[in-house]
């Protein structure tokens, strides 16, 4: 198995995973959050596919106006574009302030994972269209500091944390639910 089919795996299953972790859950389970400035299920999920959007979109070269959020129609149906949004303006939630984040739609579990699905099969299917990983070891971009490869790691590794993140969250919600009944 070549590593960008390896990846592409990966991919497949952490959004499979996400799809277990997050199916049932209600939106008042998904909008839940620790604290004042803890993010819940939802806007994890949402950070995942955005993630999944924007590695896509890089990978390939292409324009932010190629991100699925915009494509598909996302950003028209909540009436919310990420864009120019947090750290270099990807808007992934990372580097977003809490007024940020609160602005962030709030979606329905059906809703998140097909986003997180069309935006893991996109990843997916752009690495599995590669013959082999060598176009993986170019810059992201000419003069970047870093891989596709890296870049690509980072965010596989992001994302397997971010799993462990919701898993986490769920305990804590039914912990804090089982005191209060």
């Amino acid at each position: 198995m070549q590593d960008v089919e390896l990846y592409a795996d990966l991919i497949t299953q952490l959004s499979k995973w996400a799809h277990r972790e997050v199916k049932n859950l209600t939106e008042q389970e998904l909008a839940w959050q620790p604290d004042a400035e803890g993010n819940s299920i939802g806007v994890t999920v949402w950070h995942v596919g955005r993630w999944l959007d924007v590695t896509a979109r890089l990978l390939q070269g292409q324009p932010a106006t190629q991100e699925l959020w915009l494509t598909r129609g996302w950003a028209e149906r909540t009436g919310y574009n990420p864009q120019g949004i947090g750290e270099q303006g990807l808007g992934t939630v990372t580097g977003y302030t809490q007024q940020e984040v609160a602005a962030i739609p709030l979606l329905s579990a059906q809703d998140l994972l097909l986003y997180l699905r069309q935006t893991s099969n996109a990843l997916s299917t752009f690495l599995r269209s590669l013959s082999s990983s060598e176009p993986l070891q170019e810059p992201l971009y000419p003069g970047a500091p870093y891989t596709k490869q890296q870049l690509l790691q980072t965010v596989f590794l992001g994302t397997c944390g971010h799993m462990g993140e919701i898993e986490a969250l769920k305990a804590m919600m039914r912990r804090r639910a089982s005191l209060t009944a």
